[in-house]
């Protein structure tokens, strides 16, 4: 595995993206519960400006994620491709080759 650096803002703005991605899903699929799992989980990167706060954020996010029932628990090939692109911006969240610019 390559060591990248990324921005915190970079890697946040990445975080956000994702989320709103889920929350438009949410939205057409008439899911109630990920359209408010999308607002609680956008609330955890509000104030994220840095390092530290980002991979607290991070972490404390995937405590969505599990098995059946959970946030990761799809059922469309658009809810999949947006979950899966929130765990991926998620990780690189939780990575400790952030910078602050």
């Amino acid at each position: 595995m390559k060591n990248e650096r990324w921005s915190v803002d970079a890697v946040r703005n990445e975080i956000l993206s994702a989320i709103a991605e889920v929350r438009s899903v949410a939205g057409s699929e008439h899911d109630e519960h990920r359209g408010h799992a999308a607002d609680w989980l956008e609330e955890q990167f509000i104030d994220a400006t840095d390092g530290h706060a980002l991979r607290e954020a991070s972490a404390k996010a995937f405590t969505l994620y599990g098995g059946m029932g959970s946030f990761s628990d799809v059922g469309t090939a658009a809810s999949a491709h947006a979950v899966d692109r929130l765990a991926a911006a998620l990780r690189r969240g939780r990575s400790w080759f952030l910078r602050t610019p």
